[in-house]
């Protein structure tokens, strides 16, 4: 079966973790599942102490980064790539949380995730 390469739009504009931290979306059934797929946002955060910030694929961690300290944000893009099994044909959850005991400002956009698809 030949394969060809595709992506679909999670979120479109920011997506603010105070306001929805979880984004449930559909993949079509031509997902190749045994594939690695690849994951892009914008970032933007700030917090007034140290902050981990986890991004989860369904139920999978998928990107983890860590500021020291108080942290400004400052918009940055980045890409991930997924393990195989993790993104499935159907109904998929994405989710993002931080971990701050202070002020914490976290936000993405523009989330897209590269796919493989069977033809």
């Amino acid at each position: 079966m030949a394969r060809v390469a595709d992506y679909s739009i999670i979120a479109d504009g920011w997506v603010l973790e105070r306001d929805q931290n979880s984004i449930d979306f559909d993949m079509p059934s031509t997902v190749d599942a045994g594939s690695r797929c690849i994951l892009g946002f914008m970032f933007d955060a700030g917090s007034l102490d140290d902050m981990t910030v986890t991004l989860k694929l369904n139920g999978t961690v998928v990107w983890t980064w860590t500021a020291t300290g108080s942290y400004d944000g400052m918009i940055r893009y980045f890409h991930e790539v997924i393990p195989a099994g993790v993104l499935k044909g159907g109904s998929n959850t994405f989710k993002l949380k931080s971990s701050s005991d202070d002020y914490t400002f976290l936000q993405l956009s523009d989330i897209v995730v590269w796919w493989q698809a069977n033809i």
